[in-house]
């Protein structure tokens, strides 16, 4: 994992600086008038993560209202979803393709088909997943996305998931 110290970066007032031999201010000088000087935070042990390509974000507020509604197997298989997640749609993939029904159920480890459905269900009534039937990849399959509220793997997402996911249903 790639870390950085802290830094604070500190715009600089152009304007009280001059040049000694045509009296200008430094502002009149500089294209842009604008200078952000980057300096090391002296006196602390704090560093920043750039963000690899395995990380994901987990909105805590979301996760804590969450608790509330789901049970401790529920949130475990939820927990399970987030790294799966790909695409500004946050879908949710299997390798190079969107993982279908069997292929999910057999990532979660849920032997009965009926379990998995009631864990499914219970997870779209929340709002957490919203399922997509329909013709992928050549044939009717269904797939899921991932509530980007709750978690997303990117910084960006298709706003029409803000449709999708307008609220919580509990």
């Amino acid at each position: 994992m790639k870390v950085k110290k802290i830094t604070n970066s500190v715009k600089i007032d152009l304007d009280k600086f001059f040049n000694e031999e045509t009296g200008e201010t430094l502002a009149s000088e500089i294209v842009g008038n604008n200078i952000t000087v980057t300096m090391k935070k002296e006196n602390t042990e704090l560093f920043t993560l750039k963000q690899p390509e395995n990380f994901s974000f987990i909105n805590l507020d979301t996760l804590v209202k969450l608790y509330q509604v789901l049970s401790n197997v529920e949130l475990g298989y939820l927990i399970k979803l987030v790294p799966l997640t790909k695409t500004e749609m946050n879908l949710i993939y299997n390798n190079t393709i969107p993982h279908s029904n069997e292929t999910l159920q057999k990532y979660l480890e849920i032997k009965s088909n009926k379990t998995f459905h009631v864990i499914i269900k219970k997870l779209i009534k929340v709002g957490v997943l919203y399922q997509v039937k329909g013709n992928i990849q050549g044939a009717v399959r269904v797939t899921y996305i991932l509530n980007p509220n709750v978690s997303n793997r990117r910084k960006t997402f298709d706003k029409s998931l803000i449709s999708f996911f307008k609220e919580f249903n509990y």
